[in-house]
């Protein structure tokens, strides 16, 4: 089975960009332009930060999800917060006050004396699994996977596929501990029994931060109004923003649009303006050597 959230190893040295973005906003302020949300982020084929929108960090202040630099000669660097992600592709965080080091990934264990023998990694299925409330998961569509089978793990945690196929934790279905506290602030905007409303048509709408807490995304997902562009607060459907982003998918930057709109809703699902969806970036990296092409490619895409 098709593992999602975990780092490929050619990520280092991409993290390691991500650990100096965290360092570097004032420097990188004073000798370029930096824009703010200019991009959207998806994971595994699902949007995880939309542009224009921030995102509320673990002291609930909001931040930006996502950074771009444009240096002197017009090159384009995109950051996004380490810490969002981590936690999106699963890696542990940690910081190391003392040697002022961001640990990323599980660190090693120190050395074990000469004379006890190195105990071997556990296999098969976890210990102490983490599971949730299966009926609850049931009841919101979504499919669950063997107890018996390794590959319905990661690390100690059980995974469910939700009715959109995404494979989310178990325990974080109803679970208000598994929530960020910015997030927990949107709980009013479910219904009592935790689920999102529903509009006459019977569509479902809200935000997709609570998703992995209801167990499934909205038929509406809802979208912050941004100024810049003149765009009210209102939802959009993810099946019409996935379909605008393949019409983009491995065009050139040459004939790219660059941007596409779809129709922004409201609650009922009527139109009440648009959404401009962006495109990925374009990374120039024909007729280059290897060792070119991979400084295009940790520098960021361009438009």
């Amino acid at each position: 089975m098709k593992k999602t959230r975990h780092l490929p190893s050619f990520l280092g040295g991409f993290f390691a960009a991500l650990a100096l973005s965290a360092c570097l906003t004032t420097a990188l302020a004073a000798s370029g332009k930096v824009s703010y949300n200019f991009c959207n982020v998806s994971l595994d084929g699902t949007r995880k930060i939309t542009a224009g929108q921030d995102i509320t960090a673990s002291n609930g202040q909001k931040v930006p999800g996502t950074i771009l630099y444009t240096d002197a000669a017009g090159g384009k660097t995109n950051y996004l917060p380490i810490r969002t992600v981590s936690e999106l592709l699963g890696v542990e965080i940690g910081y190391d006050s003392a040697s002022k080091t961001i640990l990323l990934g599980k660190q090693p264990a120190p050395a074990a004396p000469a004379s006890t023998p190195t105990a071997k990694p556990a296999q098969g299925v976890p210990r102490n699994a983490r599971h949730g409330d299966t009926a609850l998961i049931a009841s919101r569509g979504g499919t669950l996977l063997p107890d018996g089978d390794p590959d319905s793990y990661v690390g100690n945690e059980k995974l469910y596929r939700d009715k959109s196929g995404n494979l989310v934790a178990e325990w974080k279905v109803g679970n208000k501990d598994a929530l960020q506290t910015g997030d927990k602030k949107q709980l009013g905007s479910l219904t009592k029994d935790g689920d999102y409303p529903r509009n006459s048509k019977g569509e479902t709408y809200g935000s997709t931060l609570l998703a992995d807490y209801v167990g499934y995304t909205p038929d509406l997902v809802h979208m912050a109004p941004y100024p810049p562009e003149g765009r009210p607060e209102g939802y959009i459907r993810e099946a019409e923003l996935e379909k605008a982003g393949q019409t983009m998918h491995g065009l050139s930057k040459e004939n790219c649009p660059h941007w596409t709109p779809i129709p922004l809703y409201d609650s009922e699902g009527k139109v009440i303006g648009e959404y401009r969806v962006g495109c990925e970036g374009h990374y120039e990296t024909e007729g280059l050597t290897l060792e070119e092409a991979r400084e295009v490619i940790m520098k960021g895409p361009t438009w």
